[in-house]
């Protein structure tokens, strides 16, 4: 094999390598963002009243839309998409606990809502109760099965 043919066949081992560690760190780096239908704690109040007049839960999900964790980002747009249209879900973030009402913080910091991210507590609006915590669930399908338990919380 000839100089040229050895470069040659370097390069592409070259170029193959960038463009395998730009696609790698760009799925790395790559948070979420909340679709449109989700609310930020700052709406709490509208987010609230709303929940209650349709007679639907609010569902608290605490987790990081800059993470660089795949199972998280999947767990958190999992319990977003399957709650569209029949729960209110608020998106929580480490910043959010001074305007997070104190009886989510303290499901979300119990046992039950596990060590990982996303941590979901759903509450019941007109009492203020919590109905159910979920914390994350490794396994997808079981994960979904858990998630659409919420829908059934409160009679239409």
């Amino acid at each position: 094999m000839g100089r040229k043919g050895v470069m040659g066949r370097l390069f592409c081992v070259v170029w193959a390598m960038i463009c395998v560690l730009t696609w790698w760190v760009g799925v790395s780096v790559a948070g979420f963002s909340l679709p449109p239908e989700v609310h930020r704690i700052g709406s709490l109040k509208d987010a609230e009243a709303r929940a209650a007049s349709t007679n639907v839960p609010i569902v608290f999900v605490y987790s990081d839309e800059n993470t660089r964790c795949g199972l998280a980002r999947t767990a958190t747009l999992d319990v977003m998409g399957e709650l569209r249209g029949s729960a209110l879900v608020v998106y929580v973030s480490r910043n959010d606990s001074d305007r997070t009402p104190q009886y989510v913080i303290k499901a979300m910091n119990s046992p039950a809502a596990g060590k990982f991210i996303p941590k979901t507590v759903a509450v019941n609006p007109k009492t203020g109760k919590v109905e159910m915590i979920i914390p994350y669930i490794s396994d997808r399908n079981r994960r979904i099965e858990e998630i659409r338990k919420i829908k059934t919380l409160m009679p239409r």
